[in-house]
This record gives C-alpha cells, sequence and structure tokens, in this order.
C-alpha cells in the first residue's frame, strides 16, 4: 500500500554484470512476495551469476544530497513515501528549512538514476527505493 491507502503494482528489476562483462537481468512484476524473491536470488546463484558488489561509497551527510540520501536509506528505507514525506523529515532531523522543490527535483533525478522508482498518483509523485541489499530482504 502506498501512503495514500492504494496497492502499487510490484515491480523489480535486477540487473547484475560478471567480470567477462555479461549482463543478466530478471524482471518480477505483479504479486512479489520475499519467498518469490529469495527464490529469484537463488537462481541467479544457481546460474553463478556473482552477487557481490561492491557497497556504493555513501554520500557525505554534510552535503544536502547526503542528507536527502541519508534519510531516504534510514527513514524511508521500505515503504513509499512523497517529497512532502521527505522535507518534513528533513526539517525535523536537520533544523534547516528546506524547499519542497528542491527535494522534489532530487527526487526526481535519483528516479532518472534508477535509485528510486516513481509513479504518478493524482497530480503527484509517490516514490519507493528499488535496491535492497540481500540482507535487508531477509530481515523483511
Amino acid at each position: 500500500m502506498n501512503t495514500h491507502g492504494v496497492a502499487l503494482r510490484k515491480k523489480i528489476k535486477i540487473e547484475l554484470q560478471d567480470e567477462e562483462g555479461t549482463k543478466f537481468t530478471l524482471a518480477l512484476e505483479g504479486k512479489v512476495s520475499r519467498e518469490k524473491l529469495l527464490k529469484a536470488v537463488d537462481m541467479l546463484e544457481v546460474m553463478d551469476v556473482p552477487l557481490d558488489r561492491p557497497e556504493p561509497k555513501a554520500p557525505d551527510e554534510g552535503t544536502f544530497f547526503g542528507k536527502v540520501s541519508t534519510l531516504i536509506n534510514t527513514t524511508f528505507a521500505s515503504g513509499d513515501f512523497s517529497s512532502s514525506d521527505v522535507a518534513r523529515e528533513f526539517e525535523e532531523r536537520y533544523g534547516q528549512p528546506v524547499r519542497l522543490s528542491t527535494i522534489s527535483t532530487y527526487l526526481s533525478r535519483l528516479a532518472d538514476k534508477e535509485a528510486l522508482r516513481r509513479e504518478r498518483f493524482g497530480n503527484s509523485w509517490v516514490y519507493r527505493r528499488v535496491y535492497l541489499k540481500p540482507a535487508q530482504v531477509a530481515e523483511r
């Protein structure tokens, strides 16, 4: 369910590349459960697709982007959220005013980079993180 009480169709896309440059893509769509996602990961392991990825460098929390990124990865790690949700949490956590348009721009850029999934809901956007680490999937 999203923040507005409407069930969103789940889409998960896993893209991996091995040392030789071969790309593997696995897509799940519809009623995606934890069990189905774990089966997909098992299938990739059976195919000997490397699942170890270097951890992306954490953004510097001294920067505006670093603060927004930290909020998304902690407060909004799972579930749907809006730019208003992020702006409100940003102001509460960091005690700094922030323009909604600034937050919207950052979220839009992250969606363009496929770090977030974005869906239209009425006249606004609803976001959700795309990438979950295997440990996070196991915890759900």
